[in-house]
């Protein structure tokens, strides 16, 4: 009896409770899972055969095949056989980094793309040439479109309609020196709420002007144009964006930068402009409407990044004395600063910055690796010859400390902490004069050797604090 009652005990563990499940419910559950081992599921029970066929959710990408010929001939068969069935596919990923021909690509994609596709990531190389299905530009149930590098659009005579497009990635296309098919795009996308464009090498100096009232969440990122002696016209970027709320800006050819109604929603903001010499502009005046585009976000942006180019900017505007650094409106609702510097940019430039921060809490110092000065041994304290040294600026204390220092700021990190003598001097002003900090983190570089963190620890666990609560702790890379 106890024997018989341990076998059915064993057989109700064993019991494959998955497989009794209703199929649409198995469905859902292998649409959680990558295709690949989706797919392999068909091998379990004949049952399972077929299961898989049912997914409306897809996600391939050929780098976990074991070889590209087998991806290739499965797809082929796939889409094949995907086409002939009534259920379309809503979400299709497809990353490829073989050799295929265009063609055979182009009838993968055209196969895929049904009135009912919901979301369309889309990665081919870089010097392969697929154009997308002209129907693509009226799938009014996408939501989601992600498209990388080798695809082709073409938009001549096209109309655009997207009534539920919400996110739209443009990486590496050729279509993105054709500013006016974004504008096209982008005119077409009533609902649109995140954009992304990324564009390493641009080589149109037209306009570009990025005008949406839903749009909550901005990443452009334009590094490089080539010189044409043919087109030396001057690049400008308009954002008309009244309601954004992230801005995440990388531009180095943009000569000028526009901003026609003030997003006054904008909680975030990370800035990276630089001047190149083949700008048409002056430094000075591209100085001058940098330092102004700034000035425009100053007072909305709670949480703002400066990166090392954009800092390089700041401090030529100190060094040249220019009119538009001086009387900097305040950051109103600043809580979190981030600086990427390394030199005189942060001495020149950080004082004016706190000044304005007057609600700051939470303050983060990165280095410029381009900037960073490189040394074999760490400099002695005591050395003349590194104290008078003209490389390294030295820190120099404001006449008086910034409001935020005594009321509101918390937190410090200084990421990437060196052999500096005046990043030393910076922390021990800090420690000494922040009057509310809690936290001040010092992040050691790579270049610091065991020794010299022991000094650098010692040196400023000892300093006195302007505040009791304030802990202060130190990290290797």
């Amino acid at each position: 009896m106890a024997k018989d009652d341990k076998r059915r005990r064993c057989e109700e563990v064993n019991k494959d409770m998955i497989s009794s499940l209703p199929n649409v419910i198995i469905g859902h559950i292998l649409s959680f899972l990558p295709t690949k081992d989706a797919v392999s599921t068909c091998i379990l029970s004949k049952s399972w055969r077929e299961l898989w066929k049912s997914l409306s959710n897809f996600d391939f990408d050929d780098r976990t095949w074991k070889s590209k010929i087998i991806f290739g001939n499965f797809m082929d068969r796939f889409f094949y056989v995907h086409n002939s069935r009534e259920n379309s596919i809503t979400k299709l990923r497809l990353r490829v980094h073989g050799n295929y021909p265009s063609s055979r690509l182009s009838q993968w994609i055209d196969a895929a793309i049904k009135d009912n596709i919901e979301e369309l990531i889309l990665w081919i190389p870089l010097f392969t040439h697929v154009p997308l299905p002209q129907r693509l530009f009226s799938c009014e149930k996408l939501v989601v479109l992600n498209l990388s590098y080798g695809i082709a659009i073409d938009l001549l005579g096209v109309g655009v309609r997207f009534a539920c497009l919400k996110v739209l990635h443009l990486e590496g296309l050729p279509m993105l020196d054709d500013l006016a098919s974004i504008e096209k795009l982008l005119a077409g996308s009533p609902v649109l709420e995140e954009l992304k464009i990324e564009h390493v090498d641009c080589r149109s100096r037209n306009a570009l002007r990025v005008c949406s009232s839903s749009l909550k969440r901005l990443t452009i990122r334009f590094t490089r144009i080539r010189y044409d002696r043919k087109d030396p016209g001057c690049r400008a970027l308009t954002l008309d964006t009244p309601n954004l709320e992230l801005l995440i800006l990388t531009d180095f050819v943009s000569e000028e930068l526009n901003m026609q109604q003030l997003p006054c929603s904008l909680f975030e903001a990370s800035i990276s402009v630089a001047f190149t010499h083949y700008f048409i502009v002056r430094l000075d005046s591209y100085i001058d409407m940098a330092v102004q585009f700034l000035r425009l976000i100053m007072p909305i942006v709670r949480t703002l990044r400066l990166c090392g180019t954009t800092m390089r900017i700041l401090s030529n505007a100190v060094r040249k004395k220019l009119p538009c650094f001086e009387d900097l409106p305040y950051f109103g609702n600043l809580t979190r600063l981030e600086i990427e510097a390394s030199g005189d940019c942060r001495w020149m430039v950080l004082h004016g910055i706190l000044k304005c921060s007057v609600k700051l809490e939470v303050f983060i110092i990165y280095k410029d690796k381009a900037f960073t000065v490189q040394a074999k041994d760490p400099p002695k304290w005591q050395s003349l010859a590194y104290l008078n040294s003209s490389v390294i600026p030295k820190w120099r204390n404001p006449e008086f400390a910034p409001r935020c220092m005594r009321s509101s700021l918390k937190v410090i990190e200084c990421v990437d902490f060196e052999w500096d003598f005046s990043e030393i001097e910076m922390a021990e002003y800090f420690i000494k004069n922040a009057l509310v900090l809690e936290k001040m983190a010092i992040r050691f570089g790579w270049g610091m050797t065991h020794n010299s963190k022991e000094r650098v620890a010692k040196r400023l666990s000892g300093y006195e604090r302007g505040s009791k609560a304030c802990q202060i702790t130190f990290s290797s890379p």
